[in-house]
């Protein structure tokens, strides 16, 4: 050996120093650098592996001269003096230098370093492990380590050193569920959610006896430095198949555990406790990862491990066939001044999302509106279903006016941006009042005073609604015609549209300039727009276009009159978006 620069790397070499890849870690927010050290036991034997761990906090990498860029690394035994190894100069003389290990940061000043505790250079006492760097100059920092035999190691622990829950995402965002150290404890995920893991840690602390021995805390007076948490789901204790009715039937899954073992192998992250010994991080399942199955959720922390076990379940494995929503009211018949209790949910859907709901009522052309209370519950509102697996149920409650003008069909209609929706109809009618009578034949039966044909769920864009088509003999005469387009095309409500003509071509209802009406005709005081169609007066009643539900109504301005035009052309103006088209015909005896 002739060159000192080479003993120096035989010193390196005898303690068989390796550079590890850099650990993940999140950033301290103080703006001044310092180096935070931990190492993977408490205490060590002779001739066994060692892992040091830190961070450079707020680390900035010298971009002049990137070779500076590491943190030197020393051993300082209990008399001072640096742990050194000896060689020969040129001359032939014996020299010493001290045993020196570099590790390089990564991006955010973490860095980890791995080498043996060789009992030619060390032996049973305490040392302190010296880390330096450069940051606007030199900082530096100590760290106790402990080299005993096994029988003195032995450390008394009352409690759990190191325990931990796996929790749902409450709060607002993921930076603030980490925050808390409040747990929503749950066992159960689907793919596409968060698994977030809190935990506490014992730490060392020199005034209690509490938590470590009398003997333990005398090697490491100074030992209250957290060490890195290591969380991992390393595989898959059981697979878990899915059968009817969504129940769930466990196996062994040895068929696909080592596929598992390979896709899980990177899951996992490194954590430094805070100052109380909290911890917290998440992980995102995705359904590239995980299949429907029992994990392993595992925590690692100076020699103590923990584990908790979680069902995480593939959602596309849940539905085998098309969401839907259901809709339905407490009872199909009411009184006025009654409250509709209406509830419903989706379906087959592993995503909630907000319902709208409208509901259509009786027509209401012979009252006073704007004096009386023709409606009082809101006929269109939006619901929050309540969180589910794959069901998201709902519920709200209607208030029916006491009023007559409460008589008639209901319908609800409830849909979603899933792209489906759902109807259900209620009745509200009259008291029936008890007579008590004498029988009387009926020589003739009874002829109905008024008939409502309804057709229903109509996906063309073109509609031909012709009136004739009652019984020649029938005294029943057609007086009003209601439609109403509803579409679950979210935010393109304004590019779809109703358009109304007579079978001469005269656009009624619609958006272009020639059409007689092309907006609202609520406005203070009317709810009605008076238009002159060949020489007649009608009432067209029009809820205006951007709107979920486009509706529309037509009769004739005049009691007692028929809607005289027979033929109505509808055209729905859309590109693809699924829409549905109602309307429905009212028939009455005019006489």
């Amino acid at each position: 050996m002739k060159n000192h620069l080479i003993f120096g790397l035989i010193g390196v070499l005898l303690i068989g120093g390796t550079v590890l890849p850099a650990m993940s870690q999140t950033q301290s927010a103080e703006s001044i650098s310092e180096i935070i050290l931990s190492l993977d036991k408490p205490s060590y034997d002779l001739n066994e592996p060692i892992s040091i761990s830190g961070q450079v906090t707020n680390f900035v990498p010298n971009t002049r001269d990137p070779t500076l860029n590491y943190v030197e690394i020393i051993f300082i035994d209990s008399s001072g003096d640096a742990i050194s190894t000896s060689g020969f100069d040129d001359s032939g003389k014996q020299v010493y230098f001290p045993v020196k290990l570099k590790a390089y940061p990564d991006q955010l000043g973490n860095f980890r370093i791995s080498t043996n505790l060789s009992s030619v250079l060390f032996s049973y006492d305490t040392y302190a492990i010296q880390a330096s760097t450069y940051q606007d100059g030199k900082i530096a920092t100590t760290y106790d380590l402990v080299i005993t035999s096994p029988v003195e190691e032995e450390l008394v622990v009352e409690g759990d050193p190191l325990t931990f829950e796996t929790c749902s995402v409450v709060l607002g965002s993921i930076s603030d569920e980490l925050k808390s150290t409040e747990c929503t404890s749950e066992n159960d995920f689907v793919t596409g959610d968060l698994l977030v893991v809190k935990g506490n840690v014992i730490l060392s602390d020199p005034t209690s006896d509490s938590k470590y021995s009398i003997e333990q805390q005398k090697l490491q007076p100074n030992q209250i430095t957290p060490q890195f948490v290591k969380i991992t789901i390393p595989y898959a204790k059981t697979m878990t198949l899915v059968v009817n009715n969504n129940n769930f039937v466990t196996t062994t899954g040895d068929a696909v555990f080592a596929e598992q073992t390979k896709r899980l192998k990177d899951v996992s992250a490194s954590i430094l406790p805070d100052e109380e010994g909290n911890f917290a991080t998440y992980f995102d399942l995705p359904t590239t990862v995980f299949e429907s199955g029992i994990y392993s959720v595992k925590a690692t922390y100076m020699g103590y491990d923990a584990e908790n076990t979680v069902r995480i379940i593939d959602g596309a494995s849940l539905i085998d066939t098309d969401p839907e929503i259901i809709v339905t009211t407490d009872k199909t018949e009411f009184y006025p001044g009654e409250t509709v209790q209406i509830s419903g949910q989706i379906q087959n859907s592993l995503y909630s999302d907000v319902i709208d709901v409208f509901i259509t009522t009786p027509d209401v052309s012979g009252y006073n509106c704007t004096v009386i209370d023709c409606t009082v519950g809101e006929n269109e509102l939006k619901i929050v279903p309540e969180l589910g697996l794959t069901e998201h149920p709902f519920s709200f409650e209607y208030e029916l006016s006491s009023h007559e003008a409460s008589l008639g069909k209901y319908t609800v209609i409830a849909g979603s941006s899933i792209g489906v929706s759902a109807e259900t109809t209620f009745f509200v009618t009259e008291e029936s009042v008890i007579v008590e009578t004498e029988p009387v034949e009926l020589e003739e039966p009874i002829a109905p005073k008024k008939i409502i044909k309804k057709f229903n769920r109509i996906s063309d864009s073109e509609i031909l609604i012709t009136l004739n088509d009652m019984d020649s003999d029938s005294e029943l005469l057609p007086r009003v015609m209601q439609g109403s387009l509803f579409t679950t095309a979210r935010g393109q409500e304004a590019d779809i549209n109703i358009q109304v003509s007579t079978s001469s071509g005269q656009c009624i209802i619609g958006q272009e300039s020639s059409c007689l009406v092309t907006e609202s005709t609520r406005k203070p005081g009317a709810i009605y727009e008076t238009v002159s169609i060949d020489e007649n007066n009608y009432k067209i009643r029009y809820s205006g276009t951007d709107v979920r539900l486009e509706k529309f109504s037509i009769l004739p301005e005049s009691t007692g009159t028929e809607l005289d035009i027979k033929d109505w052309n509808i055209e729905i103006i859309k590109d693809d978006q699924p829409t549905r088209f109602y309307y429905k015909v009212s028939y009455v005896n005019l006489e």
